[in-house]
């Protein structure tokens, strides 16, 4: 499967989010070569709605698509998907999701850094069968983050307010 050339689909979604003032994230489904559904962020945390680009994309193919179609697709993400959106792509039966940003990663634009967890265990013991694949075009999709809720910022000023604030919490907590 050609990873590269989804994944920047999905940076092209995420961008396109983020000039219209969400948080930058994209994903899509792909089989056989052929992208079926896309999707964008369009969270809006101020009002409490939940519309992370992976959701968005469940729902448009829930009940939509057979459940063999489901489980031989990829779905592909800007950026390793929160807890919640993990579950609602695995009641789909997708087997396998490919991230372009790594948990990891993205915890360097958080005020707190990513705690190592083996979701993929934990949907195992579920009895969830489910492949994540992360860091594809990793330094690509950071760029993407530069676009946050329609403001730009180098990423590397993103990130360097995220160090002080790290280190800020890190000397309160000392």
């Amino acid at each position: 499967m050609e990873y590269e050339k989804y994944m920047r689909r999905c940076y092209e979604l995420a961008v396109s989010a983020g000039k219209k003032g969400h948080e930058t994230f994209g994903a899509l489904l792909a089989h056989d070569g052929k992208i079926l559904e896309e999707a964008e962020n369009t969270s809006d945390w101020r009002r409490g709605i939940f519309g992370h680009a992976e959701f968005n994309l469940v729902h448009r193919c829930a009940n939509r698509y057979p459940d063999d179609v489901l489980a031989q697709s990829v779905l592909f993400t800007s950026c390793a998907p929160c807890e919640r959106c993990l579950c609602a792509i695995a009641s789909l039966g997708i087997r396998t999701v490919v991230c372009g940003v790594s948990y990891r990663q993205f915890s360097r634009l958080l005020p707190f850094d990513c705690a190592p967890l083996d979701r993929e265990g934990l949907l195992a013991q579920l009895g969830v069968e489910m492949k994540l694949i992360e860091s594809v075009l990793e330094d690509e999709g950071m760029r993407v983050f530069e676009w946050w809720e329609g403001e730009y910022r180098p990423l590397e000023e993103r990130i360097a307010e995220m160090d002080a604030v790290k280190r800020r919490a890190a000397r309160a907590d000392g």
